[in-house]
C-alpha cells in the first residue's frame, strides 16, 4: 500500500516580530519547501493549512508540479502608491510610534495624493518641483480663505493648517528616502528628490526660553486655573508645567510617565520610554517638584503604580497635542492679565520651551554641562551648547549694562579733548558739536 503523503507548516519569526509561513512535504522521495509569505501579507496558520492540504491532494493524485517562478517585477513600472506602501511596511517596525504617526501624515496627506498613480520611473526633477509648487499654492489658498473669513476645513471639521516651508521640506525628505530605495533596486538612475534646490528656503525657528519671573507667573496662573475647576475635572496644569520646566521632560515623556517612575524616596524620576537611548535616564528632582507631584497624587486619590501620572478621565495617557492645548490656554490667560497691567506678552511658549527653560536655569545655576546633558538625555551637545550661549548672554547682560552706565558717568563731556591735527580738519560746527 502506498504511503500517505504528509507535510508540515513552519513558522519563522524575524527580529522585528514578522512571521514568515512556509510548508514542507515530500514528493517522489524528495523534500519540497515552499515559502508562502508573511503575516503582513495576510498569511495565517489556517491559510497555510489550506495551502498544504491543496498541495498534498495534488501529490496523492500524482499531478503536483512545482510552480513556475514568477518574473520579478520591475521597480520602475510600479506606481508610487505600490512602491511606497511596500517601503512603508518594511520600514515601519523600525520607527518609534511618534515617528510612525509623522511619516503616515506626510505620506497620506501629502505625497500619495500627488504621486499616487505615477510610475516610479516617471518621477523626475520636474515632477518633484511641480509637487513643491503645488504645496506652496495650496498653502496660499488656505491662507487667503482664512483671511477672507471663510477658512477651509478638513473632513473632520477642523480648520486646515497653513504649512510652513519647513513642513513642506519634511515631506520632500520622506520622498527622497523612499526614492533612495527605488534607486537601489534599479527603478531610478538617480534620486530626483535629493539636493538643496528641491527644498524651500526655511527660516530657522527662534526657540527661546522663559525668564525665571515669567515661569513663576505661568505657574501661578496654572495653579489658579486648577483651583477653579471641580475636583472631577482636575487635569494638573501646574504639575504638568513643573515637570517639564523643572525636570526637563519631553512632552512625550510626560505623557508616558507612570507613578512607579516617581521615586520620591530617592528624589528622582525614572524615564523609561524616551526618544533616544540616552533619553532613558534618571532625573534628579528638587523638593519643589517632589512637593508638586505629592500634592497632585493626593488630589488624584487612590492611584496604582502603573497608572499614568497625567491620565485622561478614562485612564489613558494624554498625547502631545492635548498637552500643547492645555499649555496654550494657560499662556493665553497669562497674556490677558499681562495686557491688563500694560506688560508685554510672554514669548511663544510650547512644551519644548519649558524643557529649554529647564536647561537654561540649570546652566545659569552653575550645573556642569555634562551633568545637564545627562539630566535631559542629550546624546549630542549641540543643543545644550546653543542654550548655554543664550545663558551666557543673559548672565553677561547686567554686568555689561552696569559697566556701560559707569563708563558714561565717568565721562565729562565738557572736558572732551580732540587732538590738534584732527581739530584743524574739523569744521567749526563739528568742533562745537564735539564739545
Amino acid at each position: 500500500m502506498e504511503k500517505r503523503a504528509r507535510g508540515e507548516i513552519r513558522v519563522h519569526e524575524r527580529n522585528d516580530g514578522t512571521l514568515t509561513f512556509s510548508i514542507r512535504f515530500r514528493v517522489n522521495g524528495k523534500r519540497e519547501i515552499i515559502t508562502l509569505g508573511t503575516n503582513k501579507d495576510g498569511w495565517t496558520w489556517r491559510k497555510a493549512e489550506r495551502k498544504l492540504d491543496d498541495a498534498l491532494a495534488q501529490v496523492r493524485a500524482g499531478v503536483w508540479q512545482p510552480e513556475e517562478p514568477t518574473r520579478r517585477e520591475k521597480v520602475g513600472d510600479l506606481t508610487f502608491h505600490e512602491f511606497a506602501s511596500r517601503w512603508w511596511v518594511a520600514r515601519k517596525a523600525e520607527l518609534r510610534p511618534n515617528t510612525q504617526l509623522d511619516y503616515e501624515w506626510r505620506l497620506t496627506k501629502h505625497l500619495l495624493p500627488f504621486f499616487h498613480d505615477m510610475a516610479i520611473s516617471d518621477i523626475d526633477v520636474d515632477a518633484v518641483d511641480r509637487y513643491r509648487e503645488a504645496k506652496v499654492a495650496e498653502r496660499e489658498r488656505v491662507r487667503e480663505a482664512a483671511a477672507s473669513g471663510n477658512p477651509l476645513t478638513r473632513k473632520d471639521g477642523q480648520k486646515r493648517v497653513v504649512l510652513s516651508n519647513e513642513s513642506i521640506n519634511k515631506t520632500l525628505v520622506l520622498l527622497a528616502n523612499i526614492l533612495d530605495s527605488a534607486v537601489e533596486r534599479g527603478g531610478l538612475e538617480t534620486n530626483p528628490a535629493r539636493g538643496k534646490r528641491r527644498r524651500l528656503k526655511a527660516v530657522r525657528p527662534q526657540r527661546g526660553v522663559l525668564e525665571p519671573d515669567e515661569l513663576t507667573e505661568l505657574l501661578q496662573i496654572a495653579g489658579q486655573m486648577d483651583r477653579q475647576k471641580r475636583q472631577d475635572l482636575q487635569i494638573g496644569r501646574r504639575p504638568m508645567i513643573v515637570v517639564m520646566a523643572q525636570a526637563g521632560l519631553r512632552v512625550t515623556e510626560l505623557c508616558q510617565l507612570r507613578w512607579r517612575a516617581v521615586d520620591v524616596h530617592h528624589e528622582r524620576l525614572i524615564v523609561e520610554q524616551a526618544k533616544t537611548d540616552a533619553g532613558r535616564r534618571q532625573v534628579d528632582l528638587t523638593l519643589d517638584v517632589i512637593e508638586e507631584l505629592n500634592g497632585w497624587r493626593a488630589e488624584r486619590g487612590s492611584v496604582e503604580l502603573d497608572d499614568f501620572v497625567f491620565a485622561t478621565a478614562s485612564g489613558k495617557p494624554r498625547d502631545r497635542n492635548n498637552i500643547r492645548t492645555i499649555l496654550s490656554r494657560v499662556v493665553e490667560k497669562v497674556n490677558a492679565q499681562r495686557d491688563d497691567r500694560g506688560y508685554a506678552p510672554l514669548p511663544p511658549v510650547v512644551p519644548h520651551t519649558l524643557r529649554r527653560t529647564y536647561i537654561s536655569l540649570m546652566l545659569e545655576a552653575g550645573a556642569p554641562l555634562h551633568y545637564v546633558m545627562d539630566q535631559v538625555g542629550h546624546e549630542d551637545s549641540k543643543t545644550t551648547l546653543e542654550i548655554y550661549a543664550q545663558v551666557q548672554k543673559r548672565v553677561s547682560r547686567p554686568q555689561v549694562k552696569r559697566a556701560f552706565e559707569e563708563l558714561l558717568s565717568r565721562t565729562d563731556v565738557g572736558e572732551l579733548s580732540v587732538p590738534a591735527e584732527a581739530r584743524e580738519k574739523m569744521s567749526h560746527q563739528t568742533a562745537e558739536r564735539a564739545k
